[in-house]
Order: structure tokens, then sequence, then C-alpha cells
């Protein structure tokens, strides 16, 4: 006797198909109007409850014995292939778009707050430039650890909000909170001796004040800004988006605004000069928690379903370790990224504040274009795994290829405009003539690296999206420290080829992982990717991959809004991804599910 779950029949109607393939093979349900494939196991009705599960498990488990990257000579594999119907192309690349344009303009909104400050401070001189640049660098590395560790909490919240546990998702938030502080006051403290940093390679006293300084003003706004982290992610976990987006586009409004009168006065007031930009940076960072907490909790209160008040639960040993298990990986993986960035771009301040501040003004281009095209990036990414969830190969790969195309134009298309507009985008930074020229020394071989770089994201969320985020990790450490930190030191200062060699270094960088990604992709099994990556959905009883999808991209929107900076392509996509199903099924593996009992303390 055939059993099925309830929450299925539902969808059943007189034109499902029933196909059984084999005696070993479970009975495949075919649902053509809903566009995924189902498994379930011929049993009889005494069977024991989880028995269905244990078989499927176990069949799966010899279907994948094969080789991952190899193709299988298996005909059963084969036979067990089912031919899906697709949605048409341009509806498909309707839904990638509509993807791609939520989160490239939130990226653009917080690229917005960092342009902004380093296009004050160019004005106001090259050495205010080069040392801010500087210290930004050296103030990433602890910072990006607690940073993206945060980024646990959008996958936490997100499986306790799924099971039902709306109290557990205050606590998460809680515990990211404590997180967020404790871990602030070493990295303040570390701020404070930022300027000996940059003393190790910049032998000019005044871009080494200017970035002391800098850091120093800067410490102050940790707390909030990891504090309006957490909660972003708290309420994104709940599908509330919007009033973080509004936040951080109002905030980034305030913060022209503050620049221009800290930094050069209003109604007869003088400013404060250099220092007046940072702290127009920390004030822009309290205004929007402030406003943030006052509209979600304060007016909305969206918060009230899903808190149960402060409790000490959140700091308990095993609450703890649930949530480090998934932070620490996240943040150490960034902080591997941005050290090999802190450490190249540290050489820049061997050949002076002018090629330190150039190099500043190109990587805000590469800022805006980033924000423009890396969305596609991650609609690809998005895509192919609700394609491969759901057991579909042929459609996860025709993704690949459109996202591969469209990234291609529009890439091409942006560098084209910025080529064209150099001049201007230039003075955007500095009036300084020097810096000027060096840009357009430098912008041949700086579109160069961007255009590898476009071409090494895709395919970086491409391995993301097959569980294969360990390739990346492995390709990204071998080019960061064999390749890219060596050669931005041997390019530019030992053979003397200036500005050039850093971005000739970081293509060289760049092009080793295109490589390496490239023939691991070539060399991928399909079917056997999707075999295992259905399996997984089904194991962890994820059975609507249309709302799996639309909670990646809200994890993925929300951290677009995360307040950094970008000053490298090496930078971009970390090599760990943050939101793939197969992180969010090992958090829900850590989330119990509310009790019956428990029920009625929900609001």
């Amino acid at each position: 006797m055939i059993r099925i779950p309830f929450k299925v029949k539902k969808h059943l109607h007189t034109n499902h198909k029933f196909k059984y393939l084999s005696e070993k093979r479970p009975l495949q349900l075919a649902f053509p109007r809903h566009g995924y494939l189902f498994h379930f196991e011929l049993q009889a009705m005494t069977a024991k409850k989880h028995e269905a599960s244990a078989l499927l498990k176990k069949d799966v488990e010899e279907r994948n014995a094969i080789d991952m990257y190899g193709s299988t000579t298996s005909k059963d594999s084969d036979a067990s292939t089912i031919s899906l119907p697709m949605i048409p192309v341009m509806q498909e690349i309707k839904e990638m778009s509509s993807m791609a344009i939520q989160l490239s303009l939130r990226q653009m909104v917080r690229q917005a707050m960092t342009l902004t400050d380093a296009a004050f401070q160019g004005h106001i001189g090259t050495k205010q430039l080069a040392g801010v640049a500087l210290a930004s660098m050296w103030m990433g590395v602890p910072s990006a650890f607690i940073q993206y560790s945060i980024q646990a909490i959008p996958t936490l919240c997100g499986q306790a909000y799924g099971a039902k546990n709306n109290v557990l998702v205050g606590i998460w938030l809680q515990t990211a909170v404590v997180f967020a502080v404790c871990t602030c006051v070493p990295v303040m403290l570390y701020y404070m001796f930022v300027g000996h940093m940059i003393a190790l390679t910049m032998d000019d006293e005044d871009t080494v004040m200017y970035g002391q300084s800098f850091a120093r003003v800067m410490a102050l706004g940790l707390i909030p800004q990891f504090v309006y982290n957490a909660c972003a992610s708290y309420f994104a976990a709940q599908g509330v988006i919007m009033p973080a987006t509004f936040c951080s586009g109002l905030t980034m409004v305030l913060n022209i605004v503050f620049n221009q009168v800290f930094i050069y006065g209003a109604f007869g007031w003088p400013g404060l000069g250099f220092i007046g930009s940072p702290i127009a940076t920390v004030t822009s960072t309290y205004l929007q928690l402030a406003l943030f907490l006052l509209y979600t909790v304060a007016w909305k209160k969206y918060h009230v379903a899903y808190w149960g008040g402060w409790t000490w639960d959140c700091i308990k040993r095993d609450r703890v370790t649930t949530f480090l298990s998934l932070a620490v990986p996240m943040g150490m993986s960034s902080v591997v990224d941005w050290s090999s960035a802190a450490v190249s771009s540290a050489f820049s301040g061997l050949l002076g504040p002018q090629i330190a501040a150039t190099m500043s003004v190109l990587n805000g281009i590469y800022g805006v274009a980033n924000a423009c095209v890396s969305g596609f990036s991650i609609s690809t990414q998005i895509r192919m795994s609700r394609y491969l969830g759901q057991g579909h190969p042929t459609a996860a790969k025709r993704v690949l290829l459109l996202g591969a195309r469209v990234i291609m134009v529009s890439a091409t298309t942006l560098l084209v405009l910025v080529v064209c507009g150099r001049n201007y985008l230039f003075h955007v930074w500095s009036n300084d003539p020097e810096i000027i020229a060096l840009c357009g020394k430098a912008l041949g071989f700086f579109i160069a690296c961007v255009m590898v770089a476009f071409g090494r994201f895709l395919l970086t969320a491409s391995m993301n999206a097959l569980s294969m985020a360990d390739v990346n990790l492995i390709a990204n450490n071998i080019a960061s420290w064999c390749i890219y930190v060596p050669l931005s030191y041997l390019l530019p200062i030992t053979l003397a080829w200036g500005i050039n060699g850093f971005w000739v270094a970081d293509t060289l960088g760049e092009l080793f992982k295109v490589v390496v990604l490239a023939w691991g992709l070539a060399r991928v099994n399909w079917q056997a990717r999707a075999d295992q990556a259905q399996a997984a959905a089904e194991a962890s009883d994820v059975l609507q991959p249309e709302l799996e999808e639309q909670r990646e991209l809200l994890a993925y929107e929300n951290e677009a809004l995360t307040p950094g900076s970008i000053r490298s392509p090496s930078l971009l996509l970390s090599s760990k991804s943050h939101h793939t199903p197969t992180l969010m099924q090992r958090a829900m593996s850590l989330t119990p599910k509310q009790q019956p009992r428990h029920m009625h303390k929900e609001v």
C-alpha cells in the first residue's frame, strides 16, 4: 500500500502522473503543475514512522556512490533521470533580474556610505585619503570577523522561525547582541593602535597621523554598527526587510549632510576639518540604529510575536556553542580574505601616499561597478540551488549559462561607461592632478582585473550552489597567499611596475581562481549533485522550494545592507557561502521545534 504524507495529498489531482521505476527505487510522483518531484517508498501500513526516510536515505547513498565529478556509466542512473518541464527562457531571465535588481540596489546603498566618506576625504587632501584607505584595511581584519560571524543569525533565526519556535528567534538575537558587544571591546582597543600598523609600510608621518585619528574615532561606532547588523538580520529572518532598506537609504543622505557640515561648517561655524568626516560617519551609525528600532520595535512592534523578553538562556553553554559553531567559521573565512588584502594594500604605502590614494580611488570605482553587477551572481546561485534541490540539473545548468551571458554583457557595458566617463569619475574622489594621472595610467589593467573578477564571482556562486564551497576555499587561499600577496610586493616594488603591478598581481590571482573553479565545474556530475541536493532537502523535510528560495534571497538582501567596505576584487564573494541550503539544513538540525504545550505562549 502507498502511504502519502497528508501535506502532499492536497496537491494530488487527476492529472498527476505516477511512475514506478524499479523494485529498488522509490515510487516517484511527478507534479508538473508545481514543477518539482517527490519520492515515496512503497511500505506497509505497519511500517515505522521514519522507515521511509531511512530507506530513502540508504537508496540515495547507493546512487551517490558514483563519483561526483566524473560521468557515470550506470544505466540505472540514466533511467532515473526524468525530464521535467522548464519555464520559458525569458521568464527565467525575468526571475533572475528581479532578484538581481533587489540585491544590487541594496549593495549600492551600502557602497554609497563608504564612497561618500572617501570622496569627502579625497577632496580635503591626498594624504588624508591615503591615511584613511590604509587604516580601513587594517581596521577591516578584526571587524570583518564580527560582521560575518553575525551572519549566522539569518540562518539560525530563519530555522527557528520555520520550526515555529518563535521565542527562540528572539533568543538568537540576544546571543548575537551579547557576542557583538563582547567582541567589540578588544577590537576597539586594537583600533587605538592602527597607526602603528600603518607605520610599518608608510614613512609619511602626516599620512600615519590621519589614519590613526580616523581609526580612533571610528572605534566609537563599532557597537551600534554591529547591534544594527544583528537586529536587521533578526527582522530579515521574519521577512521584514524594507525597514532596513529605508533606514539605510535615509542614513546615506544624512551622512552626506553630516560630512558637509562637520568638515566645512555651517551658519558661521567653521567646522572640524578632516576629523569631522569620521565623526559624521559615527553619528550616522547611531542615528541609523535609533531610527531602525524606533520604526520596527517602538512603532510597528514587529518583534512582539518573536520576543519572549531578555533571558539568561541566551548565554547558556549549549546556546553559545551552537551559535559559535556556525559563526566562527564564517568569521574566520572573512578574516583570511581581509588579511591577504590588508597585507597587499599595505605594500602600497611603501610607494608613498599618492599610490595609496590612487588605489583608494580605483577601488571606489570598483565598488560602484560591483554593486551594479554582483546581484546577478547571487541570483544565479539562488536559482541554481532551487533547481538542484528539485532534482533538475538541466534547469540549473541553463541558469548558469544565462547568468554568465547577462553578467558579461552587463559588465562590458558598465566598464565601457567607466572608460568614457573616467575623468568625471576620478574627480568624484580627488582633484589632485597627480592622482588623476595615475588613475588613467592604471585604468587598462584595472578593467582587465575587474572583468576576470566578475567571471570568478559567477564561478564561486555556482560552486556554492553545488555545495562545493570547499573548492572555493582552497582556490581562494592559494591564490591569495601564494600569488596575490607575493606578487603585490614583487611587481610594484621589486620590479618597479608601480601602481600597475598591484592590478596585475590581483588579475593573476583571479585568473588562478577562474582556472581552478572552471576545471572543477567542468568535471561535475550534475545529476549526482542534484540527487544529493534533493535527498538533503527531503531528509530535512524541505518540500517548498519557493519558500526556501525566498528565505535565501532575504538573507542575501540583508547581508547586502551590512555596513562595510570592499577594497579589492579579492574580498568579494567570500570563499565560504553563508546562506547555502546545506548550511541552512545544518542549522535546522540544531534548532528544536516548539512543543505543543508551549504554543499558547506565542503571540
